[in-house]
């Protein structure tokens, strides 16, 4: 069950994620809406290697804790390894953007994988 809640997890939030770029890239003016599909196929990657493991770590982790204490940890976990992944992958590309980007997808994936977790 915890894969199938997991892959759910993975695909709802590279979806969100591409349309949150979208979304930014419209309003900035840079890009049509329309390039949702390279933002998936852009953030597919990401959110697979980085995301998944970590959503897995976080629930081995916070497995022992229940309630809001669990869903506190779990929040940090999330937040500072999209930090942690965002200082990395901002120092290859020297944009500072890449931090806030990973730090918005972390939460999002921890919010995705919380709703996620209360309905299955």
């Amino acid at each position: 069950m915890i894969f199938l809640r997991k892959f759910l997890g993975f695909v709802l939030t590279t979806l969100l994620i591409a349309i949150f770029l979208a979304l930014l890239s419209t309003i900035t003016g840079n890009t049509s809406f329309l390039a949702i599909g390279l933002f998936f196929t852009g953030a597919f990657p990401f959110v697979l290697l980085i995301g998944a493991p970590v959503s897995f770590l976080s629930d081995f982790l916070t497995k022992n804790l229940n309630g809001k204490p669990r869903n506190i940890v779990a929040l940090l976990i999330h937040s500072i390894f999209g930090l942690i992944a965002g200082l990395v992958i901002s120092k290859l590309f020297q944009n500072l953007f890449y931090v806030g980007l990973t730090i918005i997808a972390a939460l999002i994936f921890w919010l995705v994988d919380e709703i996620l977790r209360k309905k299955i």
